[in-house]
């Protein structure tokens, strides 16, 4: 039986409550020179972009870990589109 849930947007997408299913399979980081852009993997969308200005221009894994995180929450709080959790 299938436990996981999901926030329902749309008839055409719907993103896991779950932030490691989220990460691995719904989300897409696109980098060009010190530029990130924060995608949806499921319609064209994008969330953030951001861009790295110290060191060699590059984010570290875990400062990309925590946009995706505060993204994945502002998607669950609404903010990239109005819907509700379904299971």
């Amino acid at each position: 039986m299938n436990s996981q849930t999901w926030y329902h947007i749309n008839k055409d997408v719907e993103y896991s409550t779950d932030f490691d299913c989220f990460a691995k399979q719904q989300a897409q980081l696109v980098k060009s020179g010190n530029k990130y852009t924060f995608c949806s993997r499921l319609e064209p969308k994008v969330f953030k972009i951001k861009s790295a200005v110290f060191g060699n221009y590059e984010f570290s894994d875990s400062e990309l870990n925590k946009i995706w995180k505060e993204i994945h929450k502002e998607i669950l709080e609404g903010k990239h589109g109005k819907g509700k959790i379904v299971n």
